[in-house]
This record gives structure tokens, sequence and C-alpha cells, in this order.
């Protein structure tokens, strides 16, 4: 949303004190054609969408805006021909970036450099670069200072490059506007290398910070089940024009919810309960609970705190146990308990 607070940045859209066009009606007319993205608006289309306004109000608001710099694509469809707007350059007064919403933006990029893959923080760059320039030197300044002040570290970094047309053919697919569409994909198994190709329907894009991956998250119509693609391993996607049916969601969303470091399982959800000690460990994980689904951190006598989570996996809470050390105790389930105690039978193997 455009500035406001000033009444200079109110009138902005208005060259002089004799235009027929309120710069809120500017605005709109801009706005309509924005939103109408490549489908384009025609000058009736712009009429209902601005409550009914006059036909000659919306002629005015185009040409005006073109005198302040706006460009429109204007194409000819139907019969008789009709001109569809397009926005291919908005005028310079206009500003979809607060100082706040940048704020938002900068700091979501400090957080990304250090925990995220490179994909993520890669497109928000972008963004930062069209925020700067609807920005006052003031605030490019105090977001200046803002980055050579925070460090932020511990995070795993997935340094793999992605592929930009695949990762359009996957964007295209999930968010299609009447639904997602089946994806064909090319996938390189983590296993052995080798690469298969599947048709499946995307359900959500799912970033684990355990692990440091991106992933698709997708409906396996082959094998009626959901599976986890690690977006780096995709060699090759294909937005295909066929509607993708998901039988039942709540698979998916269990997948979703549940998952841990990319781990989970359609199996149902377990509760994990691991007795934390230390000198260090319950005060900090007081102060901050980890990202665990439906984690619970409660203190308990004697210094110790009680961590609780759900899963459905063993390799995901596992995975997040062993980080613990020897402060930890995992209380249950007694399968969890089992396996950890095999993992850790096979690393003194290794470590003596």
């Amino acid at each position: 949303m455009a500035r406001t607070g000033s009444r200079k940045a109110l009138e902005s859209p208005r060259p002089d004190g004799g235009s027929l066009v309120k710069p809120e009606r500017l605005q709109a007319v801009l706005e309509a054609i924005r939103d109408a993205g490549e489908r384009g608006i025609t000058k009736a289309g712009l009429v209902r969408k601005l409550g009914g306004v006059a036909m000659r109000t919306v002629d005015r608001a185009i040409v005006l805006l073109e005198e302040q710099g706006a460009r429109f694509g204007k194409a000819r469809e139907g019969r008789p021909a009709v001109i569809h707007f397009t926005l291919e350059k908005a005028p310079d007064w206009d500003s979809k970036i607060t100082p706040h919403a940048r704020l938002a933006l900068e700091v979501a990029l400090m957080a990304l450099e250090g925990t995220a893959t490179e994909m993520w923080y890669d497109q928000l760059e972008g963004l930062r670069a069209l925020a700067d320039s609807h920005l006052s030197s003031r605030d490019r300044n105090l977001f200046a200072a803002l980055q050579s002040h925070v460090c932020v570290r511990g995070g795993a970094d997935d340094q793999q490059a992605l592929d930009t047309k695949m990762l359009s053919q996957v964007l295209m697919a999930l968010g299609h506007p009447e639904g997602p569409r089946e994806l064909e994909l090319t996938y390189a198994a983590a296993s052995t290398g080798r690469t298969g190709t599947r048709t499946v329907v995307p359900f959500t894009l799912t970033h684990d910070v355990f692990s440091g991956g991106a992933f698709l998250l997708a409906w396996d119509p082959a094998k009626q089940e959901p599976r986890h693609f690690r977006l780096a391993r995709i060699v090759e996607a294909k937005a295909l024009p066929k509607r993708g049916l998901i039988p039942d969601k709540r698979p998916l969303e269990q997948a979703r919810d549940l998952q841990i470091g990319g781990w989970f399982s359609p199996s149902p959800p377990f509760q994990v309960k691991v007795r934390v000690g230390g000198s260090n460990w319950p005060q900090s994980l007081l102060d901050a609970p980890p990202a665990l689904p439906r984690v619970e951190v409660r203190k308990e006598k004697g210094g110790t705190v009680l961590l609780s989570f759900l899963a459905t996996d063993l390799q995901g809470p596992t995975r997040y146990i062993l980080q613990l050390g020897a402060d930890a105790e995992t209380l249950e389930p007694g399968p969890l308990r089992a396996h950890l105690a095999t993992t850790l039978k096979a690393m003194m193997a290794r470590h003596r």
C-alpha cells in the first residue's frame, strides 16, 4: 500500500491542482490494472472495478497515468476488438514498499542468510533491490547499519544451485488459480543418484532448518501416499495441463505439520518425551523452545526440564535428541529409546 501519514504523499499522483481525477482514483485505476496481471482489463472492467464510475473518468485516469510515466500494454482481443490494458511500468510516484515492510524484508533476509537454502535468499535479494529504490537515503543507511550489526549462525545451508526453469514449473503447477496441476518430475535418488520420472500432485513447499533444505511435499498417485522431494534433487519438472486430484488431504497435512528434518511417516503420530539436564540446556530450552511439532517445555524439580513434542518417524527426533548429548534422557516412546540405544552403540564402536 502506498505510504500514508503526510499530505504530500497523498497528493503525489496529482501533477497540478487542476487535475480532474483525484489521487485516490488514479491509485485505484493503477492497482486494478496491476491486479489484472497478464490477463489485462478493459475500460468497461475498470468501470465495474471502481464501482460504476463514468467511462470518461477512466479515460482521463489512463491519460494522466501515462503522462506521469506509466506504460501500459494494450492488446486488442475479441470481435469487435476491445483493448485489454496490462501494466508494464508504474509511474515514478508509485510505491508498494513502506519502511516497515522493508524492515520485515531485511530481517527475513538476515535470518535466511544463516539458516536457509540459497534459493529463498536469492529470491528475496531481488526484492531488496526493488525496495531500496523506494526508500529515502536515511532509511537505506538504517538498513545498511542493521546488516553490519546482526550475525545469524548455526543453521544448515543448502548451497546447491536450483534450476530456474525447474522451479518456475513447480510454482506454476502449485499455484494454478484453479487448483494444483499435475507435475511431471525427473528426480535423482539420494542413495544411488539414479534418476526416475514420476507424476505427482504438488501440495506445498517446506523448508526445514534442521536439514537446511527446501522440499516439495506432493501426493504420489501411483503409490497413494505423500512424498517429500528435495528441490535440489529435482533434475527437471514439467507442469501438466491436467488438474491434480488428492483423494484425502489429511495425510499431506500431517506430513507438513509433523515432519522433522524432512522425515515423516504416514503412521499415527507418537508423543516424544525427553528429560534434559545439565548446566545450560534447561534454561536455553525454556528461553527458546525448539521449533518442533506441538512442542512443550516444562520445568521440573531438580533443575531439569521435560521436553515433549510429536513425531511420526524415528529419524527426525533421533537427529534432534543427539545434539543434546549426555544431558538428555529419552523417556518415551519405547521404540525411540531402543533406536537411540542402537544408534549410540554404533557410534561407540566407531569412536573406540
